[in-house]
């Protein structure tokens, strides 16, 4: 990732590095130097996985754009081209498609002896190019063996940006961060559990939507509460609205925590996720896996697991009235969240443990 030293989309990179590295390849890890090195990256280093840093050049602080871009010039290039060369295969995850309009990440690509394939994790839908980078974006899709999304949505995406129509794109499978799956008793609480689960950046998870949402009037002699989980720059913000909006005493930041399952699911009723874009989201389908039901804007992976009153209710865009819409649905249905949760789970079982899409090394490497 450009923007956090790790995510979502780190985890099915390090779970395929796990899968080589167990099935005696040899691994190189080329990633951003962040100064702290994450204790995920540090584990693959102890157990074999050699990890080569990369200068950032990516910065979200308008004092260090100039920095990075002279960095971007000078070294990125370089510095990925050496870590490409001279290997039997890449794995290039990418945490958007929009990467590719990046020189430094697009030229090593384009020069490279060494076979790779694609991954990308991220591609909002307002997201469009200059023309005149598209003739190379679309070379090092056609060059690569696979272009891999976590989610048909994001192919869809891609191909309306592009124009070209991915014959070798695929979808892989997100690993999730569950040791067991299975329904979880029902939450015996009659105030009503709502659980937003994500990094806390307005920008991309939307809960400044939510929090708006429940700020309406209809919602005050509703029995809820809202249990927002994660870490992240925005929390002082979703704080601010919270008391701005009169409903600080009705929403609780639980920052991050470590059992999925007995933190968050056994704790809950429904999952609300009013997020701008997602590739598909590990939070629904771990909170589907656990036998809740969903909330969530029409982004990403989102409607390809929910299906829309059935196992789930999905707001038609990630906007304030759509997600107010989609708020209301649920809560007229809320004698029913158990039993959709029970079918929200079996779609969920089946798509993520049964399905023939990409999900280890093996199917990753070329035959």
């Amino acid at each position: 990732m450009a923007g956090n030293p790790w995510g979502g989309s780190e985890e099915l990179w390090n779970k395929l590095a796990l899968d080589a590295l167990q099935d005696n390849h040899d691994v190189e890890c080329s990633v951003f130097d962040w100064g702290e090195t994450p204790i995920q990256i540090k584990n693959l280093n102890k157990i074999g996985v050699v990890i080569k840093k990369r200068s950032r050049f990516i910065y979200p602080n308008l004092f260090k754009k100039p920095f990075g871009k002279l960095k971007e010039y000078l070294i990125a290039d370089n510095q990925l081209s050496d870590h490409l060369n001279n290997k039997d295969y890449a794995i290039v995850s990418m945490g958007g498609f929009c990467d590719l309009a990046v020189k430094a990440f697009r030229n090593p690509l384009l020069n490279t002896t060494t076979p790779y394939s694609l991954i990308i994790h991220a591609n909002p839908e307002d997201t469009y190019f200059n023309y005149g980078v598209l003739p190379e974006m679309i070379e090092v899709c056609k060059k690569a063996y696979k272009v891999y999304f976590v989610s048909e949505r994001l192919k869809s995406i891609a191909i309306r940006q592009t124009g070209y129509t991915f014959p070798n794109g695929e979808l892989i499978i997100n690993p999730l961060n569950m040791e067991s799956v299975g329904v979880l008793p029902y939450v015996d609480d009659e105030t009503l559990q709502l659980a937003c689960v994500g990094r806390l950046n307005a920008k991309v998870k939307g809960q400044a939507i939510l929090l708006q949402c429940l700020a309406n009037k209809k919602w005050q002699n509703r029995n809820w509460h809202l249990n927002i989980y994660g870490k992240g720059n925005d929390l002082s913000y979703f704080q601010h609205l919270a008391k701005s909006f009169n409903i600080i005493e009705r929403v609780s930041f639980h920052g991050h925590v470590n059992d999925i399952r007995q933190d968050i699911w056994s704790k809950n009723h429904i999952l609300i996720m009013p997020s701008y874009y997602e590739g598909m989201p590990i939070a629904l389908a771990e909170a589907m896996l656990c036998g809740r039901t969903a909330v969530a804007t029409d982004v990403g992976g989102n409607a390809e697991l929910i299906k829309d009153n059935v196992t789930g209710f999905i707001a038609k865009a990630a906007n304030y009235s759509a997600f107010d819409d989609a708020l209301e649905r649920a809560w007229s249905e809320k004698e029913n969240w158990e039993r959709m949760g029970i079918r929200a789970f079996e779609d969920a079982d089946s798509y993520f443990n049964y399905s023939n899409y990409c999900k280890n090394i093996n199917d990753v490497l070329p035959q």
